[in-house]
């Protein structure tokens, strides 16, 4: 009964003391902001690499970085070698003028409309 109770103080220690040195667990965010702990990790999921069928690795980081990345309009590219800009979530075009043709300049508008 004694080795009993010595091993699960023992096996109680190590537990403790994994879970101290152990790495937090991970928080996955689409698009991380940065919010909240500045120390904790956030991970942002693979994301589809360009002209290829494959995904890029998963990109950790403390979410003091990632709120920089937030405040500079930067983010980590798919293959999460490089920092590159947000890009704009909205669309614009010209609209309005009049039927068009080589005279009148309507496609010549100054107004635009944006999504």
């Amino acid at each position: 009964m004694q080795n009993l109770v010595a091993v699960l103080a023992v096996a109680a220690a190590f537990a403790q003391a994994q879970a101290q040195t152990g790495a937090p667990a991970k928080v996955f965010m689409a698009n991380p902001d940065g919010k909240g702990d500045p120390d904790a990790v956030t991970c942002r999921p693979p994301q589809k690499l360009e002209n290829s069928r494959l995904l890029g690795p998963e990109v950790c980081k403390p979410n003091a970085e990632w709120a920089q990345y937030a405040k500079d309009g930067m983010t980590v590219s798919p293959d999460g070698r490089y920092d590159v800009p947000v890009k704009a979530t909205t669309s614009c075009r010209a609209v309005g003028g009049g039927a068009g043709g080589a005279t009148s300049g309507g496609a010549l508008s100054g107004t635009m409309k944006c999504d």
